[in-house]
């Protein structure tokens, strides 16, 4: 394929092939946004941070303490904080939440920020103790998400 043949590196200075190799770099792990610059393109991708159970016997001890992971288990969704401060948690492990719920605050500069469940499950881990400082992106806690009703 020519350059005359590709409109994204007409229009993007990125060929069609190259941002097929990204996209195939990223899918296979959890990096939850990157930023790259080919040439004078910049290119920026997003998505929510999720931990989910792999299919593959070697999943981290870290997602399942420890234990063997056990095939059909909902995904985990990791819950991120949207900015420095210091985070309150509303919930503890085993609750249910809604989506939009509060599952707990991050105070900066004295001023609260709601924490919201992007999607309803039962909550599985609080990975910050309550009144800890926390970093912009850093995981707050994991959520079992609720299976899909049929």
């Amino acid at each position: 394929m020519t350059a005359d043949d590709d409109p994204l590196l007409l229009s993007a200075g990125v060929s069609a092939d190259q941002l097929y190799q990204v996209l195939d770099l990223v899918a296979g792990t959890d990096i939850s946004e990157l930023d790259l610059t080919i040439g004078a393109t910049r290119l920026t991708l997003r998505r929510p941070p999720v931990l989910a159970t792999p299919l593959n016997p070697a999943v981290p001890e870290a997602l399942t303490n420890g234990a063997p992971a056990a095939s059909g288990e909902p995904p985990r969704l990791a819950i991120t904080s949207p900015l420095v401060g210091l985070f309150r948690a509303a919930v503890a492990p085993g609750d249910v939440v809604q989506a939009g719920q509060a599952i707990g605050r991050v105070e900066a500069l004295g001023m609260p920020t709601n924490v919201d469940a992007p999607q309803g499950g039962t909550v599985d881990e609080l990975l910050v103790h309550d009144g800890s400082p926390v970093e912009y992106g850093q995981p707050l806690l994991t959520l079992r998400r609720a299976p899909y009703a049929t």
